[in-house]
């Protein structure tokens, strides 16, 4: 079933790769803030028609019409149970699915960080990597003689390069919180001030305008 490829997740399953939680081993009472944010945000995409929501049957919530409202009213209960009162329903939720190529537009389009599963650029590291042996060809073993500081740095502003020119909008807050730069560790190891100063070199201009600090008027 084409809901089985790459390009489909249910919304249980793309929430916890979002936050990099095992979906097996979420408990439905008692779960993570950035989860419940991850699920809020995706059901609350599909009730706005942002990302187009379907089940393995049928899709559902496709236009403002009675007919429409009375055929999802179902739907609407269980999303309203889940965005109001945050009662989640794990078997329910996983038999929603969402479209890759709809949660990239979104995303782009809200300016946040895709989950890893589905970036772009992903696996980042292989790029990088690639990218970093185009640094010094002259030099055999030049990455053997950094320092480990100065290799998380170069890995570093390597990614945070690829991911601005896939997604220039995003601000160095969010390049920071962003889902691969947590997975390999920079977001840990750098302060959110810290990280600016190393990558502000390969930041894209709408970050470095956004970045820069207003003018106090007199």
């Amino acid at each position: 079933m084409y809901l089985d490829s790459k390009d489909f997740q249910t919304v249980w399953q793309l929430a916890h790769n979002w936050v990099n939680a095992d979906p097996n081993k979420s408990d439905p009472n008692a779960l993570s803030p950035d989860l419940v944010q991850a699920i809020h945000r995706l059901m609350g995409a599909m009730l706005s028609r942002n990302i187009s929501a379907r089940t393995k049957r049928v899709t559902f919530f496709q236009d403002n019409s009675f007919f429409s409202f009375i055929f999802d009213f179902h739907h609407y209960l269980k999303f309203h149970k889940c965005l109001r009162k945050d009662l989640f329903d794990k078997a329910y939720l996983d038999s929603l699915y969402v479209r890759r190529a709809d949660v990239l537009n979104w995303c782009d389009k809200e300016r946040i960080a895709p989950p890893a599963l589905w970036a772009p650029m992903n696996p980042a590291t292989e790029q990088v990597a690639s990218e970093a042996d185009d640094l010094d060809d002259d030099q055999d073993g030049w990455y053997e003689k950094l320092s480990e500081q100065r290799r998380r740095k170069v890995i570093c502003i390597g990614l945070a390069k690829q991911l601005w020119q896939t997604s220039p909008g995003f601000t160095y807050k969010e390049m920071h919180e962003h889902p691969d730069m947590k997975r390999l560790g920079y977001s840990g190891h750098f302060s959110l001030e810290n990280f600016k100063e190393r990558v502000r070199s390969v930041a894209s201009e709408p970050a470095k305008l956004a970045g820069r600090p207003s003018k106090s008027k007199h």
